[in-house]
Parts: C-alpha cells; structure tokens; sequence
C-alpha cells in the first residue's frame, strides 16, 4: 500500500469518527435540554471513546504527510505531491473534515453554554433553598 492510499484511508476513518462526534454532541445537547444524567454520562463515555482513536490516526496522518513531503504538516502542501486518483478523494476528505470541524465547535459552544446555565440554576436554586443569598455554596473550581 502507498503513503497516498494509507493518507487516504487514514483520513477517511478520521472523517468517519468525526461525523460520529458530531452526533454523539447532538446526543449530549438533547440529554442536557432534558436534563437527562444518565443519557449525558453515556454521551461523555462515547465521545471519548471517540477521541481516543482519532487522536491515533491524527498521528498515523501526520507521519504519512512527513513521510510524503518532510518538514510539511498540512494537506494543502502535498496536494500538488498526490497521485490525481488520490488528489480529489483527500480534498473531499479535508472538506469534509473541515466542515464536521466546524459543527463541532458550533455544537461545543451551545453545550458549554447550556453548562453554564445549568450550573447557574443549580447555584441558584440552592441558594434560594438555604436561604441564603449571600454564601456562594458551589465551589467555583466545579
């Protein structure tokens, strides 16, 4: 097997557990919206068990990128590098890479947000219970 068809295969597998991401993150918006503890903590386990295996491949990429083309690090540099076969299949994978990228981190910043009120409704709510208002009784740090 070439290095062009083990980067193909490398980044397709990368693209494939990203879109699982993506959905694993609609999954823990849904378990947060319902407030749902159990869904949440499947979700967290599934992410990353995700994670890990991406960050493996990411590994196996970038070798394959320097084997290719030493001292480079991105896909945009060895385009020119590529067999055509292989040319268009990585940019379609750098495309769609980019784009599950992108809706990662849209889907993390709405998480972290509903994180945030959560927290601050928790907060809230105890301090109301306790009638106390002015003693923080959630150690920051959380």
């Amino acid at each position: 097997m070439t290095t062009s068809e083990q980067l193909c295969q490398i980044m397709a597998a990368q693209a494939d557990l990203m879109d699982a991401i993506t959905e694993v993150l609609g999954q823990t918006q849904t378990a947060l919206l319902n407030s749902d503890g159990a869904a949440l903590e499947l979700c967290t386990a599934r992410e990353e068990e995700l994670l890990h295996p991406f960050h493996d491949l990411e590994v196996e990429r970038i070798r394959c990128v320097q084997e290719m083309k030493p001292g480079t690090g991105s896909i945009p540099e060895i385009l020119e590098d590529l067999p055509d076969g292989h040319r268009e299949t990585v940019r379609e994978l750098a495309s769609r890479m980019k784009d599950s990228a992108q809706k990662i981190v849209e889907l993390n910043s709405m998480n972290t947000i509903l994180l945030t009120n959560a927290h601050r409704f928790v907060q809230e709510t105890l301090r109301v219970i306790t009638n106390d208002h002015r003693r923080k009784l959630v150690d920051e740090r959380i």
